[in-house]
């Protein structure tokens, strides 16, 4: 798998869901649930933002949906597996990105935790996204993103009592 992904010059959607079929997407879906439970545990609230035609199901968009006036309303917060997260707001709609052009594989998945506490401390981020840096680079990234798939599926088990 991972040396199908090495030859593309780029980790796009589509070769994320062509090496990993059915599992990127609900990697992806699980990336996203812990995103929003874990800005809930901040005390925000995250919904889907409003996305064009050509909008990919591999792609997370989200807006904060806060009290009016609430510093973060209204700030979207993007990720792809291209260039990570990014978060962009009406005063300043130009993304910026929580990887930098130095970024590593790991830094395009980070953690949830990691995610809201750039948000939620105010870190502005690059101006310039990730450069020459490949989610397949390394196996550890692949791998962090596919937990969310298997963690959506242990919740999944356990709200219907399926879990041992």
């Amino acid at each position: 798998m991972f040396a199908l992904m090495g030859r593309m010059a780029a980790v796009n959607n589509n070769a994320l869901v062509a090496a990993l079929g059915s599992d990127a997407v609900a990697a992806v879906h699980g990336y996203r649930l812990e995103i929003v439970e874990q800005a809930r545990l901040h005390g925000l609230t995250l919904r889907p933002a409003r996305t064009g035609p050509g909008s990919d199901p591999i792609d997370i968009r989200l807006v904060v949906t806060d009290r009016p006036g609430a510093p973060l309303t209204g700030v979207v917060l993007a990720w792809s597996p291209e260039r990570g997260w990014s978060t962009a707001g009406s005063a300043d709609p130009s993304p910026r990105y929580l990887a930098g052009p130095l970024a590593r594989p790991l830094d395009l998945v980070p953690s949830p935790v990691d995610v809201l506490c750039h948000l939620t401390a105010g870190a502005r981020g690059s101006k310039v996204p990730p450069l020459d840096v490949e989610l397949d680079d390394d196996p550890a990234a692949i791998r962090r993103l596919l937990r969310f798939a298997t963690a959506r599926r242990d919740r999944s088990s356990d709200a219907l009592g399926l879990s041992a």
